[in-house]
This record gives structure tokens, sequence and C-alpha cells, in this order.
């Protein structure tokens, strides 16, 4: 994906101002998601590259089980791990806009869903609906996912990840 970094560092700043609630969401959950753990959050397909320009020590890069094929390829998708803080201007867009995701559906519609993955771990993904989200902040995950979808690679990737949140909305229903 060519200026792959550049694209990404320009759709980060959609979310400088906005939230997913008009509070400071880790005060419900002593900051859950920002433990520093093994979980970690999924790149999205040239997101990596961002952090191969800005090196911060506070994350480190590995690679997942999960796959998808684009180009006749099958790509590995990287996992950005943290030490549990951050400089919040350089986290990855999946911290950006948890406890919500893109979802593509079977007609290639994109949308945005609270993140079925979340409810193990985020009050909000647990008792929020979409509509109790800050709805700028969720315009702004539709505007840049659907920016992001018009690279052919990116597409790829979204089918296989909602297939793969799929399974988490099985687990979770």
């Amino acid at each position: 994906m060519m200026n792959a970094a550049y694209v990404y560092l320009q759709i980060y700043r959609l979310f400088d101002t906005v939230t997913p609630v008009p509070v400071d969401c880790g005060n419900l959950c002593d900051k859950a998601c920002c433990k520093g753990d093994d979980s970690g959050m999924l790149l999205f397909p040239g997101e990596e590259e961002v952090y191969g320009l800005l090196n911060p020590d506070w994350i480190r890069i590995e690679k997942t089980d999960f796959k998808y094929d684009y180009d006749g390829e099958t790509h590995t998708v990287p996992i950005a791990l943290c030490k549990g803080s951050c400089d919040r201007y350089q986290r990855p867009l999946a911290c950006r806009i948890f406890p919500l995701t893109p979802y593509m559906d079977a007609d290639g519609k994109i949308s945005v869903i609270v993140d079925p993955r979340g409810k193990g771990i985020c009050p909000m993904a647990k008792a929020f609906y979409l509509e109790d989200f800050d709805e700028k902040f969720v315009r702004n995950i539709e505007k840049a996912f659907r920016l992001l979808a018009k690279n052919k690679q990116i597409k790829a990737f979204l089918k296989s990840y909602s297939e793969y949140i799929d399974e988490f909305k099985r687990f979770y229903k």
C-alpha cells in the first residue's frame, strides 16, 4: 500500500478530539483495555509502516495467526502490544476506535458495530448499543473505513476480519 504511513497518520487525526463517550471511559473500568497485557490490537494493512517511522518504545509489533488473502498471496496480520501506557497520538487505529470496529457485510457494505471481542473487558461494549456512543465518533469511524476500503487490500482484509468478528458475535449472543 503506497504511502500507507501518511494515510494512517491523516486518518488518526479524525480521532484527536472525539472519543466514544464525552467522559474518560477508563474511569469506568480502571483502563482495562490499556493494561499492557498480551491481548493487543490488530493493525490494519499498511499500518505497521507508521510504527516503523515513529519507532515508539512503548509498543512491540508481532505477527498473529490471523491471515487474509489478497492478490494471490496470504498476508499475516500484525498485532500491536503495548506496555500499558502510550502517547495517545501514536496509538493504533484499533485503539482509537475501541470498543467499536468496522464490519463489512456479505454485500461489501461497511458499517460500524460494537466490537464483540470487547464485551469481556469493556463495560460499554457489554451494555451500550451503537446509538449510545458519541455520534461524531461513530461518523468518523465510518468515514475512516469508507476511505480506507477504497484500497483493495484493505477491503480484502475487512472481508476476512468481518468473518473473524462473526465468530465472536456467535460466542457473545
